[in-house]
Formats: C-alpha cells, structure tokens, sequence
C-alpha cells in the first residue's frame, strides 16, 4: 500500500503502548450482525453496488477480516457514536452460524497532568 494521504473511518487500530488515564462508560457495547452478505443490499443508501461482497471470518482460509467489521457497523446503523476522546474497545467476537456478536466498551480518554513514572491502575 502506498504512502498517501486517505480519508476515511479506519478499521480497529492500535494506540501507542503506554499508559492512559480512562473512564469506562457504565453502558456496554454489543452489535450483533450478519457474518456474511453484501454491502450494497445491506444498506444501498451507503454503499455502491460495486462495494461487494463480505464475508467477516472464512472458515475456510481461517481469516477474520477486521475492516469488515467495520463497515458492516456503518451499514447496520450499530457503529457507536463515539466523541474524539472516546474509543471502543472490543473485548469478544464471536462467530455463530450465519452472524458475529461484538462486545466491548467504551471509553473516555482522560487528559490528567501526571508526572510520575507509573500509572498503572491509578485511580483519579
């Protein structure tokens, strides 16, 4: 993949392995959607007929397709709305016959001026 600029929702990603201060939001997040399908028939409104196809985890090839999830979120109407400071962390995934269950939390990203070397499991 080239090194350009793109626009766009990208899939699950990973932070920077340091320490956060964070407020887990009391509610949980659970999304249950199709395992396999379309883009398009999921949600023409969204996607083109030329968006294709998806299939989230093949059994076959033992691949899960993470940015799948992702857009198949949008395409359901159950990508959270989360705020520049909040991220959702997905906990489990799992794979029953023709969907995929995603559960996970949300957090807060809480700015704290801290300046010890540890802040590990520090309450604020």
């Amino acid at each position: 993949m080239e090194n350009k600029i793109m626009k766009g929702t990208p899939p699950m990603a990973m932070l920077p392995a340091k320490d956060y201060f964070f407020k887990v939001n009391s509610e949980g997040f659970e999304a249950i959607m199709p395992r396999r399908g379309n883009y398009h028939a999921l949600a023409p409104d969204f996607f083109s007929e030329d968006a294709g196809d998806f299939n989230i985890y093949d059994e076959k090839s033992k691949i899960l397709y993470l940015p799948s999830i992702t857009k198949v979120l949008f395409a359901i109407s159950k990508y959270p709305a989360l705020d520049l400071d909040q991220f959702l962390i997905p906990y489990i995934v799992k794979f029953e016959d023709d969907e995929v269950v995603l559960i996970g939390q949300i957090v807060t990203i809480v700015a704290v001026n801290d300046n010890s070397k540890s802040t590990t499991n520090k309450e604020i």
